[in-house]
């Protein structure tokens, strides 16, 4: 099992937009792709202008595969408004 970590800061007043957009329509779209275990999001507590997408994939391979499918720009399509930037890391889950 792969954990997808990824923490994106959202742009000034945009952290709600960006919260709401995932936890309305972006985590079902996760859960919905092939390989993918779970999907959560969640925000920032010290730093309120960032938003943590966790993401346990099936293998590294699932992930890849998703980022050549279609729903990968529907996502990016859900977020990308609310987004000034982030980073993406993996975890291996045993």
């Amino acid at each position: 099992m792969i954990l997808e970590r990824a923490e994106i800061t959202a742009k000034p007043g945009q952290a709600g937009g960006l919260l709401g957009a995932l936890r309305e329509q972006g985590l079902a779209l996760l859960q919905g792709v092939p390989g993918c275990h779970s999907a959560r999001a969640g925000g920032g507590v010290e730093t309120p202008d960032k938003v943590i997408l966790l993401v346990e994939w099936e293998s590294l391979a699932a992930h890849e595969a998703f980022k050549k499918m279609p729903e990968y720009a529907v996502l990016g399509g859900l977020f990308g408004p609310f987004a000034a930037g982030g980073a993406v890391e993996h975890f291996d889950m045993g």
